[in-house]
């Protein structure tokens, strides 16, 4: 039979009340785990690292479209090599234009977008191990505590802050599939030794 925090006998109402309130509990925890982690360890944002690209967009180097004025651009295979280069390495190409608006050259491959994903994957993996630590330390204190209230509540938080941790770190599949080996393992092996 459950326990209640007085270690009384749980049955019919206060049981499901038990259950009702420590999966509300559990709800909370998460939230309030993910508020703390945002606020302690803010992720990075795009107008940081693309201040500059904000409104402009990638430009095809045929040239811009000018209404008033005759366009009678001729395709230049370097600049296109230099466009494509530009792309195949994350970049951002910005066309440099004459006056009819023909691209005559790549003015700028702007990596601010690159950047941007390479801090963003850095963070993800940072914070998969945040979660995944906390998620885990949650898991074993339910497994350990007596009132059912609380395993209720420890419990399902701990699992689903293990799984946002893998969510937010999908880029990097073996690691996640390391590190959640690991915590399935240790997480199996505590269970079995408090069920004994």
């Amino acid at each position: 039979m459950a326990k209640g925090l007085n270690k009384e006998k749980l049955k019919g109402r206060n049981f499901a009340l038990t259950i009702l309130v420590g999966v509300f509990i559990a709800i909370m925890v998460c939230i309030l785990f993910n508020l703390i982690v945002e606020y302690a360890y803010e992720g990075p944002k795009y107008e940081t690292f693309c201040r500059s690209m904000m409104g402009q967009y990638a430009v095809e180097p045929y040239g811009k479209y000018i209404p008033e004025k005759c366009l009678n651009c001729t395709f230049s295979k370097a600049v296109q090599e230099e466009f494509d280069n530009c792309s195949r390495e994350g970049g951002a190409p910005i066309a440099e234009y004459d006056n009819n608006g023909c691209t005559i050259a790549l003015k700028e491959c702007n990596m601010c977008n690159k950047d941007f994903e390479d801090a963003m994957k850095a963070y993800n993996r940072n914070a998969f191990f945040i979660f995944a630590v906390i998620g885990f330390a949650l898991i074993v204190a339910g497994l350990f505590v007596k009132p059912l209230l609380i395993q209720i509540a420890t419990l399902p938080a701990g699992a689903v802050l293990v799984i946002e941790a893998a969510m937010r770190n999908f880029d990097n599949k073996l690691m996640v599939i390391i590190t959640f080996s690991l915590l399935i393992i240790a997480a199996i092996y505590l269970a079995l030794k408090k069920l004994r």
